[in-house]
């Protein structure tokens, strides 16, 4: 089929591009050219468009070349428009979207028939809520065919590991290695559920030969959560340390850290992220191809080879 990647070039695009280009489908990467970051790791043969999904006049000239799916990585609501306006017959319309809208979860562990509201209704999660609702409204009034897929936290090579406090920043893995106490919000004891970015991308090629995964959502994560006392302990043996824990509750480390720290991710990392991942695994026959601590130590590698802290 003829695929359409918008975001094509960013960490998780580029892994659904290789995915797609492997199981023999014509990919095309629609980017705005800015980021390069993971050029070097998409296929010989890739066709790449520069656009901006967001402009009409753009989208119009990208679309008019015709596709049987079309993948945006970061969605919005001005190219979900542009894609039902100039998409022409498209057969499959799929986005990547987030548990975190979910949070806090109304029970343990949580499923697609969860409220999806958005956390705190900030940040990025609130987008994720706008754009999900319009495309399933879509598929509901027009059957547009959509797929929402849901990942929880991203792990995997190309990107830094969550740090103690919500965020990724460069300095978490040379404090694991200095045995710097890691202040972590309230008891550690939320639950962490992350997914690995090269099963992620794959969910999203199990999607579109499945047609009874138009109009569905699916919240895409490893087997397994671990709290986060564990998830740091795990990290710690990976670099080879035993790492210490200092509990604090969330409005001391805000004023602790003031501007260093997210408040959303801090927050945001005191919730359990815990699914069942069934529905995935029956309809798209997902299967994750690593464990909860297996992806957890191998961005922890990563992470420090990257940043040459060996």
């Amino acid at each position: 089929m003829r695929v359409i990647v918008f975001g094509g070039t960013g960490w998780l695009g580029h892994h659904i591009v290789s995915v797609f280009h492997d199981a023999g489908h014509e990919v095309t990467i629609c980017c705005r050219g800015k980021t390069q970051t993971y050029l070097g790791e998409i296929p010989n043969g890739i066709r790449i468009v520069k656009g901006d999904k967001d402009n009409d006049s753009d989208s119009s000239k990208i679309l008019a070349a015709g596709y049987d799916v079309v993948i945006d990585s970061v969605p919005t609501v001005k190219s979900i428009d542009n894609i039902v306006n100039h998409g022409g017959d498209i057969k499959h319309y799929l986005h990547c979207s987030s548990t975190g809208g979910y949070a806090p979860l109304p029970f343990v562990p949580g499923d697609e028939t969860m409220p999806y509201r958005g956390f705190r209704s900030m940040g990025g999660w609130a987008q994720n809520v706008e754009v999900d609702d319009k495309v399933l409204t879509l598929h509901r009034d027009s059957s547009f065919p959509a797929t929402v897929i849901r990942p929880s936290y991203i792990t995997g090579p190309g990107m830094l590991p969550l740090d103690n406090l919500g965020g990724r920043r460069k300095d978490f893995i040379a404090d694991v290695i200095n045995s710097v106490p890691l202040d972590v919000p309230n008891a550690g004891q939320a639950l962490l559920q992350p997914v690995n970015i090269c099963d992620l991308a794959k969910a999203f090629l199990l999607a579109i030969e499945r047609p009874e995964s138009i109009g569905e959502i699916y919240n895409i994560c490893l087997d397994k959560a671990v709290t986060i006392n564990r998830y740091l302990e795990i990290t710690g043996a990976a670099l080879g340390c035993q790492v210490t824990l200092n509990y604090m509750p969330i409005a001391a480390l805000l004023k602790k850290y003031e501007s260093r720290v997210n408040e959303v991710g801090l927050h945001f990392l005191a919730e359990h992220m815990c699914f069942d991942i069934a529905k995935a695994k029956t309809q798209l026959g997902y299967s994750p191809h690593c464990t909860t601590d297996q992806a957890i130590i191998e961005t922890a590698h990563w992470a420090r080879d990257q940043l040459g802290l060996i």
